[in-house]
């Protein structure tokens, strides 16, 4: 199973016109959805509001596959939100409203997960604020590792959620070396490194590193160096909004079902078919609004692929 920890919360996605769709979204929730959507094993661990908000994601979660059994409730916070604002060629940016959110105080006795070897946990940095979600991560990341399941770790970097850029980056380095993979893009790497060199997040536990390179496409990095790159498909993109999700998703899903273990060494040919089909699927989501109403299934992948081969 891939569990996804984290936020989920409601994108308010611009449409023409200067109106705003409430959409589904969250980081880890688009990651489990993506998987499921393309055939995987996927499982959401959160905490949402008792209100419609909740109720909405919980409905569209179930729809993308995505087991449910681990998403708490409660009535003390409402459900995150957060405004998005796409520029010219379908980049975002967001704007969040989380003062706390009920995913914020979701804590480590919250966990009622039980890990097995095999499966994964993935998380992403938007949660790593100071609270109890934080250390509900760094619960499950050790439950996780001692059964001999997978981390990974997806930096999505989102500077307005904290007071400092120094203390994101902190917070990424503290959980980081904790991780099998890693996921960064392009416009995170300088953030987070030194050097700019991909090779300083190969760190502590990490043995895989998934760069990203919007439009231009992906690598996937060993200790070993650079293992192989894929470049990226040409599309009119709408909205950007969840395509790295849906890349990791895809990633994670192929690799559950060929059966890979991140603590394994991967060869060439076998990463570079994960890559290719990660970057259809990031590509895909790029054509639609909205992060998990754009989310493609095997069947508009496969035509996709068959469209680009």
């Amino acid at each position: 199973m891939i569990y996804a920890i984290g936020e989920a919360l409601i994108d308010f996605v611009p449409e023409p016109g200067g109106l705003y769709s409430p959409q589904p979204g969250g980081a880890p929730l688009n990651v489990a959805a993506a998987a499921a959507r393309l055939g995987g094993h996927s499982a959401l661990i959160t905490q949402l509001g008792r209100d419609a908000f909740g109720d909405q994601l919980v409905r569209a979660a179930q729809a993308a596959g995505v087991n449910t059994d681990h998403i708490r409730r409660t009535d003390t916070a409402k459900t995150g939100l957060a405004f998005v604002t796409l520029d010219e060629g379908g980049e975002r940016s967001f704007a969040f409203y989380r003062d706390p959110s009920a995913d914020m105080l979701y804590g480590p006795g919250d966990l009622d997960v039980q890990p097995q070897a095999g499966d994964l946990l993935h998380f992403c940095s938007v949660s790593l604020v100071p609270g109890p979600m934080r250390e509900a991560h760094a619960e499950a990341i050790r439950r996780f590792r001692a059964a001999g399941a997978g981390v990974s770790f997806d930096l999505n970097i989102r500077l307005p959620l904290w007071p400092d850029p120094a203390e994101c980056r902190a917070a990424v380095w503290d959980f980081l070396p904790h991780a099998d993979l890693v996921k960064v893009s392009d416009d995170e790497l300088p953030f987070v490194t030194r050097s700019g060199a991909v090779a300083e997040l190969l760190v502590g536990q990490v043995q895989h590193v998934l760069y990203t390179k919007g439009p231009h496409g992906a690598e996937w990095h060993t200790r070993a160096g650079l293992l192989a790159e894929v470049p990226g498909f040409r599309v009119e993109a709408v909205d950007t909004t969840g395509a790295g999700d849906a890349f990791t998703g895809a990633v994670l899903a192929e690799m559950q079902r060929r059966g890979h273990r991140l603590s394994a060494d991967l060869d060439a040919e076998a990463v570079q078919h994960l890559l290719w089909r990660a970057a259809a699927v990031g590509a895909l989501t790029t054509l639609r609004r909205g992060a998990l109403a754009a989310l493609p299934d095997q069947t508009r992948l496969a035509h996709f692929l068959e469209e680009h081969l």
